[in-house]
């Protein structure tokens, strides 16, 4: 009879390495800059509306959505390399 009919086979043990290191954690630019431009943004525009609230929550948003753009394009083009 051949060896190879005689051996033990395995079943299905598989061997789970787990790290005690944690993940370093990915930092994010489109958040990053989103929060940071969006609260410029409401600063600008608090300056220049004498404090009108509808004008600061315009320059927030605004800030925050060219923020969030300017960082994707960051992230992205710091993946490609």
């Amino acid at each position: 009879m051949p060896n190879s009919r005689q051996r033990h086979k395995h079943h299905g043990a598989q061997q789970h390495t787990h790290s005690t290191t944690p993940k370093p954690k990915k930092r994010n630019a489109a958040t990053l800059m989103a929060i940071f431009v969006g609260v410029f943004g409401a600063a600008i525009s608090a300056l220049f509306s004498h404090s009108d609230f509808m004008w600061i929550a315009i320059g927030a948003i605004a800030g925050a959505v060219t923020g969030y753009l300017v960082g994707r394009g960051l992230d992205n083009t710091v993946a490609k390399k």
